[in-house]
């Protein structure tokens, strides 16, 4: 049975759809994944796209997602696979998720978490009644600080987390070396590519690092 990944965000630019890229990147190794978002102009289409063509122009033979467009019909198709994963922009698609992550970036996000009253939150347990209702598990809520929050921000989230229902994973902080992937289809996880070794500086590696940091906590709490 298809595992369902929904990536979030309480702000926008938050960097949602580059952990879903690099995420899926990881899991194509190994697995058939498919990778999903609702937007027109996707740039999550364009980097799959990207990955053909260094394959196809280079030979490098990249692990590659599917990408699908995120609608009614996709829940379908998803079950020919063994990860997929939706670039949420809304609530409407939480409920699907055995994983479910938010990523937080911004001072209004942080805050959006630190109230016990929190909007974003109820939303979360929306979702989760709706699975309730469906007699399925509950899902894995997991937030991802992708921001250099200070030392008591993390200490405050941590305790939100545990009246809120949320497991806050390691910060992942913004690198722009995160970002590259979109301008070449290359993610920082190609590294063990042989053909594609020298291509990266340290910069690379401690991006290559925060992410498996990030996978080793998701998949320990699913």
């Amino acid at each position: 049975m298809v595992q369902i990944i929904v990536i979030n965000s309480i702000n926008n630019n938050s960097g949602k759809s580059l952990l879903a890229a690099h995420l899926a990147v990881m899991l194509a190794k190994d697995y058939k994944v498919a990778l999903a978002d609702d937007v027109q102009k996707s740039i999550l289409s364009d980097f799959v796209a990207k990955r053909h063509v260094q394959n196809l122009n280079n030979g490098y033979n990249l692990p590659v997602p599917t990408y699908l467009s995120l609608n009614k019909q996709t829940f379908a198709q998803i079950e020919n696979f063994d990860v997929a994963i939706l670039d949420a922009p809304n609530s409407k698609y939480f409920q699907y998720a055995d994983i479910f992550i938010t990523l937080l970036s911004g001072q209004d996000g942080l805050n959006s978490l630190r109230q016990r009253n929190s909007l974003y939150a109820s939303l979360v347990w929306e979702a989760k009644k709706q699975r309730a209702a469906l007699k399925k598990n509950t899902f894995k809520w997991i937030v991802v600080p992708n921001d250099k929050f200070e030392n008591d921000d993390y200490i405050a989230l941590n305790e939100s987390g545990k009246f809120l229902g949320f497991s806050l994973a390691p910060q992942l902080n913004k690198r722009p070396e995160f970002a590259n992937a979109f301008t070449n289809g290359i993610s920082v996880i190609d590294k063990d590519t042989p053909k594609l070794k020298t291509l990266f500086d340290l910069p690379d590696l401690y991006a290559r690092r925060d992410l498996k940091k990030l996978a080793d906590f998701i998949w320990q709490n699913k």
